[in-house]
């Protein structure tokens, strides 16, 4: 790849991460249009965020062989037009099961896309690789935002059928752009004998602190639009307080990584988790004192945590390879494990008609979080997949 063609490249990369969460985040300022539009029943509206989350851990542990056999470039494009299909067919949903399918369809493209992204980073951008994947998390989350804010204007001025498969046109931008680009496809060869993760301990201990951080994400992403607006709020204003906290969010995962320069990476992660539970304890005890205070503190140490996990996970074992099939095994089941959350939160949303143990459940889990990250100490990242000492 020439220096020429970095730029078109580099863009690509950013508008394929831009499109990676509208079609969880436009939909949770509209649940109760839908509610009424469609009848789209409680157990419908808690397995659209859920859904998707475990599409994208099932391709990260399954996805590998493909990785093998297909070029990236190929494998993208494919990812990215199954996103297509699922936000155009909303355009023409009648009833929940559908909108659920669509999720599932998308799901498993945004899946696709998050497998081989590591890849085509490492591929073109090999000197540039930490600031290149911290751009494509901040484009990521701020897709997000994008999807929270704009949808209810959207679904005012259009209505919520196009407000939510007009998300399409972007992605359709991205296939071209990506058609357009020369871009050679390569795929692993020779693979080096990896360690077996599925009986290390460690391996399953980041890939639960992954998920529960996740999961946090997916919670706020599916229903904190919806708390708010039963609390009277509309759906715009709703729509703008979540942009909001993914806003903070692409500031955390962009400023964070860039303090976290000492080997261990405890004190950054504590600190992130402590903001999330500062926000979600604010949630639950003042919610309308300072909500855009709460969801600002949350926001920032829910994106923070996101790229300090990767690192972390990457740190335990040196060899590329080896750090590239942790990550994959770590993001496969957290993903899974996020995926449970927002779908437990919105069960018991069902059953008692309140968000107070939604946010009291979160905060739970984020105390326990924070227990958890105490043991990734520095001495124990090889110690931990039996290999010698740092």
């Amino acid at each position: 790849m020439t220096r020429h063609s970095n730029g078109p490249t580099l863009a690509a990369l950013v508008l394929a991460g831009l499109n990676m969460r509208p079609l969880l985040t436009s939909v949770s300022p509209l649940l109760g249009q839908l509610r009424q539009s469609i009848g789209l029943s409680p157990l419908a509206a808690s397995l659209l965020p859920a859904v998707p989350m475990m599409m994208m851990g099932a391709v990260a542990l399954l996805g590998a062989p493909l990785m093998q056999r297909l070029p990236l470039r190929r494998l993208l494009l494919a990812g990215l037009t199954l996103l297509l299909v699922a936000l155009a067919a909303r355009g023409a949903i009648v009833e929940g099961r559908w909108l659920v399918l669509s999720a599932l369809c998308g799901g498993l493209g945004i899946g696709i896309v998050q497998m081989v992204m590591p890849g085509l980073i490492r591929q073109h951008f090999s000197r540039r690789s930490t600031a290149v994947t911290g751009l494509w998390a901040g484009a990521l989350m701020g897709g997000g935002g994008l999807g929270a804010a704009l949808s209810p204007w959207l679904s005012t001025h259009l209505g919520w059928s196009l407000a939510l498969s007009d998300w399409a046109l972007p992605v359709l931008l991205a296939i071209l752009i990506w058609l357009w680009l020369r871009v050679p496809g390569t795929h692993e060869s020779n693979p080096l004998p990896l360690p077996s993760l599925w009986r290390k301990p460690r391996a399953w201990t980041l890939a639960l602190s992954f998920g529960l951080v996740n999961g946090g994400y997916a919670t706020c992403v599916a229903w904190l639009p919806d708390a708010y607006q039963q609390l009277g709020w509309s759906a715009q204003a709703g729509g703008a307080l979540l942009a909001v906290m993914i806003a903070l969010q692409v500031t955390g995962a962009l400023l964070m990584p860039l303090l976290a320069r000492r080997s261990d990476r405890r004190p950054q992660l504590i600190f992130s988790l402590a903001c999330q539970l500062i926000g979600m304890a604010g949630f639950l005890l003042a919610p309308l004192l300072v909500p855009w205070l709460w969801a600002a503190i949350a926001g920032f140490g829910l994106g923070a945590a996101f790229p300090l996990a990767m690192v972390l996970a990457l740190e335990h074992l040196p060899q590329p390879q080896a750090g590239a099939r942790l990550v994959a095994f770590m993001q496969g089941w957290g993903f899974i494990i996020a995926g449970c959350m927002p779908f437990i939160a919105g069960q018991l949303h069902a059953v008692t008609d309140s968000f107070t143990p939604v946010w009291l459940m979160q905060g739970a889990v984020v105390v326990g979080l924070i227990a958890l990250n105490f043991r990734f100490h520095p001495r124990s990242y090889r110690q931990a997949f039996g290999q010698p000492g740092l």
